[in-house]
């Protein structure tokens, strides 16, 4: 790795610490985290010259009782994406779940815009729709999920 490369990533490491550290876990609600993945999740499609997606109450409704039963059970796992496409009269369906980012911002730059498959949900240009579901476990962790869809 050249030097730029190693510092480039160590500023992003620093920058990163800095803003977990500068808002602690507990100061995060729900709605604020549910924002942060939705606005984070544009800016990303913004970046990549693709349409911002819209929010829609179906998608929604599956990301957040993804993320409750995620919360719930202590664990990561997908639902079921027939029903979702099924009940929400979607075309294509897509999920990305997360747990363990403290922040919303963190869990779409950090965790989703990472990892290559979770990447390609967020930047398909046949998804339009998008749903962000955040619960906070028992155990204090964060469990988050994005449903994606297409009509």
């Amino acid at each position: 790795m050249t030097s730029a490369l190693r510092f480039g990533a160590a500023a992003l490491t620093a920058a990163l610490l800095a803003l977990s550290w500068a808002v602690p876990a507990h100061a995060t609600t729900v709605s604020d985290y549910q924002r942060d993945i939705f606005s984070a999740t544009n800016q990303q499609r913004e970046r990549h010259d693709l349409a911002k997606f819209r929010h829609q109450a179906c998608v929604q409704k599956y990301a957040v009782r993804q993320a409750k039963r995620m919360a719930q059970q202590e664990r990561m796992f997908h639902q079921d994406l027939g029903v979702v496409l099924r009940r929400c009269h979607l075309h294509k369906a897509g999920e990305n779940v997360a747990y363990g980012f403290d922040l919303g911002i963190a869990v779409v730059q950090v965790g989703w815009m990472q990892s290559p498959p979770h990447r390609a949900n967020i930047l398909d240009p046949a998804f339009r729709l998008l749903g962000a579901g955040a619960r906070r476990g028992d155990n204090g962790v964060w469990y988050a999920a994005q449903v994606f869809g297409r009509k």
